[in-house]
């Protein structure tokens, strides 16, 4: 039988070894080393086998074409990780192949470019196997924008507040569109009515409302008596909140809205409107938003508007009188994506304003004042009531920076530092006010105030039952008030205004610094039952010092679809506004601008208790 050729060499020696006694110790090397050379070059061969495989495990090989089949040369092939990054990259070879070796093993896409074409993302999973190859087909490039639409926002049955969702769309369909106030939009929203000058009211109660962008709280400024800082022009989509709060709202309560504002999108937009109509009124506006690169995209909007109804008169019909208007309204937003866990966002609110205040015409002088004001400049002659020029100017800027990280699947978090700095001056004409003003009094007055601080929003899910919220805020802000009073001494006996005009000047700064923490729980048991359990602690240091602890409390039962029930226990805190300031310096004892109440106003702790359904 056949054996192998180192046995044949030993069978050999041993048969022979009488007669070649001599030549065994040759013999025997030679076959040792034989041995040796086999078993190295087989444990060689091995060791190559293996390292081959690996290096054939860890390559991705495959060609790149046109769309009619031609090989492309010189294309770029590109590899990248699950978080976007380049890993490695190769120039196809004049047949159109290539071969790239990644480092280790795991999931990955290839993608082939070459000037203004490229291919489709192609991801491979590299592990036990060899990579079948991969053919990219080269392409015009061609964006697409996908949107969702659904008929009506479903009822958000997870919050124990009442919630109403306003999108772009549903701007863009109203009468004028985009070309609406804020007033106007949230008019839209039950339980929120018209007030006066562009104000709203929610269930009866004025202002106290919060106005949010993408999670961060705007501060309060003096300059938005009449103007909106916040166009509905830039909201891609608005959260408003009625009610119910959960813990990480305070401050101002009776109303949040926060708007997710328009950003870059692919394709690229932009869009120039004209809008005018009665009243003079002119509002041209221009916008534009772009990607730039692979992880920037920004968003510009500027928008003005020129009407002789700025202000809600006060006379009834169509006749309005000193009641011109002009503002300006900018935004400005860029966004950064650093990789698939961090981005940055930055955002720039400007808007400025001039207002004529309306006035009522064929008022009647008031006799009691006249002869004061003549005997004081003998040549004064009031003009007419409705020529009386008393105007106020405002102007306002907001800016915030945010970084969001995500830090794995269940914990992300929020960081971000805002700016706001706000201006509001109103001059008024003195003699010819007095003149018809029953409080025998008017006043020049110039407001500023300007607020900074950092917010951090942390969010858990540990599980599909549980969404667990912490953060806190800080805040400062400095406000100043500034004004010249115009007035009358006070006869004690009649009670009438007596005596030339006196001029008091007076100015008051004021410190406000707040902390907020909070924690909150969304625990959903079934998917019928939904309990929110949170607790939050503000503390102010300004025209007082108070500090609270406030609990909330919020259950929802979804029926179905279609029926959910809220019912929410809050202790709120609301601190007065930081631009009412008392101005305690001047004495105005004796004369008509004597004051009610110099002592400002005590911050707000009451509870509230709601249960309603959303039908």
């Amino acid at each position: 039988c056949p054996r192998k050729a180192g046995a044949r060499i030993i069978h050999v020696v041993l048969s022979c070894r009488g007669a070649m006694l001599r030549t065994i110790p040759l013999g025997l090397w030679i076959g040792l080393i034989s041995i040796l050379a086999v078993v190295m070059s087989c444990v060689s061969g091995a060791s190559d086998a293996v390292s081959a495989a690996d290096n054939e495990i860890l390559t991705i090989i495959g060609l790149v074409q046109n769309q009619d089949l031609r090989r492309v040369d010189q294309a770029i092939v590109q590899v990248r990780d699950q978080e976007g990054n380049v890993v490695t990259q190769e120039v196809t070879n004049q047949a159109g192949e290539f071969t790239v070796t990644v480092l280790q093993e795991g999931t990955y896409s290839v993608s082939a470019v070459q000037d203004t074409y490229k291919s489709e993302f192609v991801v491979v999973k590299i592990g036990m196997e060899r990579v079948a190859p991969v053919v990219l087909t080269l392409s015009v490039t061609q964006d697409i924008a996908l949107e969702i639409v659904s008929p009506l926002p479903a009822i958000q049955y997870k919050a124990s507040s009442e919630t109403y969702q306003l999108s772009r769309k549903d701007v863009e369909i109203l009468p004028r569109g985009n070309n609406n106030t804020v007033a106007e939009v949230l008019q839209t929203v039950p339980s929120v009515v018209y007030g006066a000058l562009g104000q709203t009211h929610i269930r009866q109660g004025h202002a106290n409302q919060q106005f949010r962008i993408d999670g961060v709280p705007i501060p309060e400024g003096v300059s938005a008596t009449f103007t909106d800082v916040i166009s509905p022009r830039m909201w891609e989509r608005a959260d408003i909140i009625l009610g119910g709060m959960e813990a990480q709202y305070g401050n101002k309560t009776a109303l949040v809205v926060d708007i997710t504002s328009k950003s870059g999108t692919r394709p690229s937009f932009g869009s120039a409107q004209m809008f005018g109509g009665s009243n003079q009124t002119v509002n041209p506006s221009f916008e534009s938003g772009a990607p730039v690169g692979e992880k920037f995209r920004y968003y510009a909007l500027t928008s003005y508007t020129s009407t002789n109804r700025g202000i809600e008169p006060p006379t009834l019909g169509h006749s309005v009188f000193h009641d011109q208007n002009e503002r300006n309204q900018t935004y400005l937003r860029g966004d950064y994506q650093h990789d698939n866990r961090n981005n940055l966002s930055w955002v720039f609110l400007n808007a400025v304003a001039k207002y004529q205040i309306p006035t009522i015409p064929g008022l009647a002088v008031n006799q009691d004042v006249l002869p004061l004001l003549q005997a004081q400049n003998p040549t004064f002659s009031p003009t007419a009531s409705q020529a009386v020029n008393q105007n106020q100017k405002e102007n306002s800027q907001y800016t915030h920076l945010v970084w969001r990280h995500d830090v794995n699947a269940e914990n992300f978090f929020q960081l971000a530092g805002f700016l706001r700095n706000s201006y509001a001056n109103f001059t008024t004409d003195p003699f010819n006010t007095l003149a018809y003003t029953p409080d025998q009094q008017t006043a020049n007055q110039k407001r500023k105030a300007y607020s900074l601080g950092t917010r951090l929003d942390y969010t858990w899910t540990p599980n599909k039952q549980h969404l667990v919220k912490t953060g806190f805020q800080f805040e400062y802000t400095n406000a100043q008030n500034q004004f010249q009073l115009f007035d009358f001494a006070v006869d004690p006996g009649p009670g009438l205004p007596t005596g030339p005009v006196l001029t008091q000047s007076a100015a008051n700064t004021n410190v406000q610094t707040r902390q907020e923490f909070w924690i909150q729980d969304q625990w959903s048991p079934t998917d019928h039952w939904t309990f929110n359990l949170g607790v939050r602690y503000d503390q102010i240091q300004s025209f007082y010092n108070e500090g609270q602890i406030s609990p909330r409390l919020g259950v929802t039962y979804k029926l179905n679809q279609s029926h959910v029930f809220h019912a929410n226990y809050s202790r709120l805190f609301t601190p007065p506004n930081v631009e009412q300031i008392a101005f305690t310096k001047v004495n105005l004892q004796g004369t008509t601008a004597q004051p009610d109440d110099p002592t400002g106003f005590n911050p707000r702790a009451y509870s509230v208790k709601l249960s309603r359904p959303s039908l």
